[in-house]
């Protein structure tokens, strides 16, 4: 699985502002910007892309007074998927993964979302999301997202997430397809690579949702007055959602363990053919080899040496003896 490259994004705020009437859409670019919108009634979704900018973090830090060890966590790029509650706020940190067309590169992104009474923050590492869909549902007065709270909200993303964890399980269904019809036409010793690869890509997924899943299980169970019960119903689907892709991944982890055993068995139902094949030729040559070297012997009085016709009838022994045994071979069916 690949980590997001080393090359800082371009910083971007995104802030909307939302209630069941009303929808506003700003791009930030200082965080005193913000200041203007906190004593609004309104709902708010700040979504900050890029968390290296130190000076950025810290300011963002103050005006919504994130806990220190919050803030430690949405900085760290490493952190495990986990749900942490403290005074005033929820942090969820959860991991993006995607791949851009090849299933053996998978991408992963730490995407901290930051939760209280009327506001969710969103810290990304890069511009690439899978949130233009719940952008979209934002935007229709009719819909749940601007009636519901901002765990809601949470919830919405967290559900975009794990929606893009079935799209890689697909890609990695499709993959061992793949290499099973590769495994009985070619025995190339890189096809061994190949199917390793994949596995590895698999149990780097499973590593991401089985906290997830535990995320979900402690979201369930906390007394939080942030996360409202109102969204638990919610909850419990993309809780299932979860265990589905764990189940799968078992299957797929069978299938890649059958495949091994398949590439295993065919590689040496080869060896068995090549090493058939070399006996046989050496059964043949015993009895020509034997006859060749008892009449390559120097003896000055050997039997059939001044023979006129012993020469073509050692050639027609040396035939009859390899069609004899050719055929007898044939007959037990040994090739």
């Amino acid at each position: 699985m690949e980590s997001n490259p080393h090359i800082e994004p371009k910083l971007s705020l995104e802030l909307y502002v939302y209630s069941e009437n009303s929808l506003e859409k700003h791009h930030i670019t200082a965080s005193k910007q913000i200041q203007s919108f906190l004593s609004s009634q309104d709902k708010f979704w700040l979504n900050i892309i890029g968390i290296h900018d130190d000076v950025l973090l810290k300011e963002i830090a103050e005006i919504f007074e994130i806990h220190p060890l919050a803030l430690e966590d949405i900085k760290n790029n490493q952190q495990r998927p986990k749900l942490e509650e403290f005074d005033n706020q929820v942090l969820l940190i959860s991991k993006m993964l995607y791949s851009k067309g090849n299933i053996s590169k998978i991408h992963t992104e730490q995407v901290s979302i930051l939760i209280a009474k009327n506001y969710i923050i969103t810290f990304q590492e890069e511009d690439f999301d899978l949130f233009d869909g719940i952008r979209t549902r934002l935007e229709n007065p009719l819909g749940k997202m601007r009636k519901m709270g901002p765990d809601y909200l949470a919830y919405t993303l967290l559900d975009a997430i794990i929606d893009e964890y079935f799209i890689l399980l697909e890609k990695l269904y499709d993959k061992t397809e793949e290499l099973e019809d590769l495994i009985m036409s070619n025995h190339h010793k890189s096809l061994l690579a190949t199917i390793y690869r994949h596995r590895k890509s698999m149990q780097e997924i499973k590593k991401v949702v089985w906290p997830t899943r535990e995320v979900l299980s402690t979201w369930k169970k906390s007394e939080s007055p942030i996360l409202r019960k109102k969204t638990l119903p919610y909850l419990n689907n993309i809780y299932e959602h979860a265990v589905e892709i764990i189940e799968n991944l078992e299957m797929q982890r069978e299938s890649i363990t059958t495949l091994v055993e398949i590439y295993m068995t065919n590689i040496s139902l080869k060896q068995n053919e090549v090493m058939k094949t070399l006996t046989i030729i050496a059964t043949i040559f015993i009895p020509l080899t034997f006859i060749a070297g008892v009449y390559g012997m120097n003896f000055e009085y050997m039997p059939e040496l001044e023979w006129k016709y012993a020469y073509l009838s050692i050639w027609i022994f040396f035939v009859l003896t390899t069609a004899g045994m050719v055929y007898y071979f044939k007959k037990k069916k040994w090739f």
